[in-house]
């Protein structure tokens, strides 16, 4: 089976054509007032490495391309720092001078389920994706892939020093609206006059060329196990829980790696989306990084039980119940990154897109079979969750080093609630 999914794979790389390669650029220039766009303090904390989406549509219709140039144009009027450039000395700031996203059309003699079912996701999805190298500068580029069978993926991938995981959703969600003919709700951008020369930023995750240390594998947990899951850990533990399905599956993955190599690690980190908790106005159109990370730590990770994991969890989660501005949140955020930055054990670091609307993606051809993202080249193990296409359990890409992860896939615990591959 490996063999001849390895020749599939060389099949879609020569197979894999560009068609054309542009820069779109908004449909009306930035105004003067709003060519300088200060990046707020959690934008400030975020890494600078881009965090693609894939989306696959199986009723493309390739006449569609001319207006997807034009409502992204159109969109870029309203998403101005997108089409910008961070200046040579600093990212603390983005000058939104109207250079324009890169926009790639690219042709795959491959069908869709040559890629959603797909798990060796490093191999497939990279496929997809804008070409890094091109456009070094740019904080967004757009792919078009058409697949054999009348289909089309749809790679977006963003700077994440612009946008968290919720506004590259309300991005590609208002193209999308634009694209329909329909009205789109506007962003609402958050900037700060700090500028980060004054903010010390501990170095916590290594960005670099890792490809040939770790793998991503996806693995897909539906709501009745995930019920049978959260039975257990209420039934084990002394104290009350009331665990939401993040939080468990979050636990769950942390204990299982822990199991899985050399490298254990002993610090579970968590990112949260704290919209509803320090924007007091439509917090659904804040757009940048509006999100914190938390950390636990967790002694003896390799024996310790779930429940306690879970607590664990839940209590450092608790903290942050009492921010309540940025600026709290900000602090928030800055004394964790230290905390990571002075600890010498490894960390997990989980991060999810649940019930963000990425799968209400509708550019006019019906919602998208599949969501895809990409674990980042990191040096670091974690896990990225996202709803199932049916709504009905939750899929995690986990990233690991490639020693740890056969040991990791046949972890008893891990098959006795995982639903199944794709």
């Amino acid at each position: 089976m490996n063999m001849l999914m390895g020749k599939r794979f060389a099949r879609i790389r020569q197979l894999h054509t560009i068609i054309s390669q542009e820069t779109i650029t908004p449909s009306s220039p930035t105004p003067l007032h709003l060519k300088t766009h200060n990046l707020s303090l959690l934008d400030q904390f975020a890494p600078k490495f881009l965090m693609p989406k894939v989306l696959f549509y199986k009723d493309y219709k390739k006449g569609n391309t001319n207006i997807l140039k034009s409502s992204l144009s159109n969109c870029l009027t309203q998403y101005y720092p997108f089409a910008g450039r961070f200046p040579p000395s600093s990212t603390s700031y983005v000058d939104c001078n109207d250079e324009g996203v890169e926009f790639t059309e690219a042709s795959f003699d491959s069908r869709i389920d040559d890629f959603i079912l797909n798990r060796n996701q490093d191999e497939t999805t990279d496929e997809l994706l804008p070409d890094e190298k091109t456009g070094l500068n740019s904080l967004l580029k757009v792919k078009v892939n058409y697949l054999a069978d009348g289909g089309a993926a749809i790679a977006v991938s963003i700077s994440h020093k612009i946008a968290d995981g919720y506004t590259a959703a309300s991005f590609i969600n208002h193209w999308a609206t634009v694209t329909r003919g329909d009205t789109p709700v506007n962003p609402t951008f958050t900037s700060t006059s700090i500028n980060s020369n004054t903010i010390k930023i501990p170095e916590v995750m290594n960005i670099g060329t890792y490809k040939d240390n770790y793998m991503s594998r996806r693995f897909v947990f539906t709501n009745s196990k995930l019920k049978e899951l959260r039975e257990k850990v209420i039934t084990s533990s002394d104290t009350p829980l009331n665990p939401s399905r993040v939080e468990l599956l979050t636990s769950l993955l942390f204990k299982c790696v822990s199991n899985s190599g050399d490298f254990k690690p002993s610090i579970l980190v968590h990112c949260v989306n704290m919209r509803n908790k320090i924007i007091k106005n439509s917090p659904e159109t804040a757009t940048g990084n509006v999100m914190t990370l938390f950390a636990a730590k967790i002694a003896g990770s390799s024996d310790v039980m779930l429940h306690e994991v879970v607590a664990e969890l839940k209590k450092e989660k608790m903290k942050l119940e009492g921010l309540g501005d940025e600026q709290e949140v900000g602090q928030h955020f800055l004394n964790t990154l230290t905390m990571l930055g002075a600890e010498e054990g490894r960390s997990f670091i989980s991060s999810s897109l649940c019930r963000f609307p990425f799968y209400k993606v509708d550019f006019g051809w019906g919602n998208p079979v599949k969501v895809m993202t990409r674990y980042p080249d990191v040096d670091d193990n974690g896990v990225i969750l996202l709803d199932t296409p049916n709504g009905d359990g939750i899929e995690a890409l986990v990233h690991l080093r490639k020693e740890e992860m056969p040991i990791f896939e046949q972890d008893e615990e891990l098959l006795e609630y995982v639903e199944g591959e794709c």
